[in-house]
């Protein structure tokens, strides 16, 4: 599936820039000009994560990293970054509105906004320097084997309390991520979030890869330990990636 998924991206992106030049060339299409930095939005068919069973709350937009390294000179991290700043205020409008588009203007706006933030050294994702080891746990490997009670007891109980607790989600929003957390009672947990926009089809290294991921290691630190946490050690998941080498 993961292959599958690369395939059909890498199809669109064939397809988007071919069908982009000919809409241009024929009438004259006006358009904002950072859309050459947005890889094609996934069919809701295929929107999903097959290791976490479950479809996306939204259809993110994923950037095209290396266009962007080269254009504006951003590392791995700054790049995850402007992607999840950009999906997050695009989410934040699209729940402000009636509007379920956003005119070309708007996305120059949106997106040269979310990259000045990121060039001037605004993090969203920013561990304190005093940190030294985090629990992150992966909601989705907890809800398909009907292991949420075994989540919900870990954070009513002192567990979290040794460690810095970061919840990631394979397919929920920041916003429904932050629901899911209300609805169940772990506002006091203090988890920081790792929601779906977060992934990309690129590793670290800026070349495409089969699934989303990211490189966890890279975004925390490499003078982090970083634990897993799923159900059991059997419930693994590749979309967090752990690079050894760094730790």
């Amino acid at each position: 599936m993961k292959y599958l998924k690369s395939l059909v991206l890498l199809t669109l992106v064939s397809c988007s820039l071919t069908n982009n030049k000919a809409d241009i060339e024929r009438v004259g299409y006006q358009t904002s000009g950072v859309e050459q930095y947005f890889l094609p939005e996934l069919p809701a068919w295929i929107n999903h994560s097959s290791e976490g069973k479950c479809f996306k709350t939204n259809s993110f937009h994923y950037l095209d990293f290396p266009k962007i390294a080269v254009s504006y000179q951003l590392n791995y991290v700054q790049l995850i970054e402007l992607q999840a700043l950009y999906n997050d205020r695009l989410e934040e409008y699209f729940r402000s509105t009636t509007s379920r588009f956003l005119k070309p203007v708007e996305e120059a706006s949106f997106f040269s906004n979310s990259m000045e933030q990121v060039r001037g050294g605004v993090r969203k994702f920013n561990i304190p320097e005093s940190v030294r080891e985090v629990d992150v746990v992966w909601l989705e490997g907890f809800i398909k084997e009907k292991k949420i009670a075994d989540l919900l007891a870990m954070g009513k109980s002192e567990q979290f309390n040794e460690r810095l607790p970061i919840l990631f989600s394979s397919c929920l929003s920041k916003s429904a991520l932050n629901q899911w957390i209300k609805e169940n009672g772990l506002e006091n947990v203090g988890f920081y979030l790792l929601s779906s926009e977060w992934l990309t089809p690129y590793a670290g290294d800026l070349k495409l890869k089969p699934g989303l991921q990211i490189e966890i290691t890279k975004l925390i630190s490499s003078k982090i330990k970083i634990n897993i946490v799923t159900p059991s050690p059997k419930v693994s998941t590749s979309e967090l990636v752990i690079n050894q080498g760094e730790m």
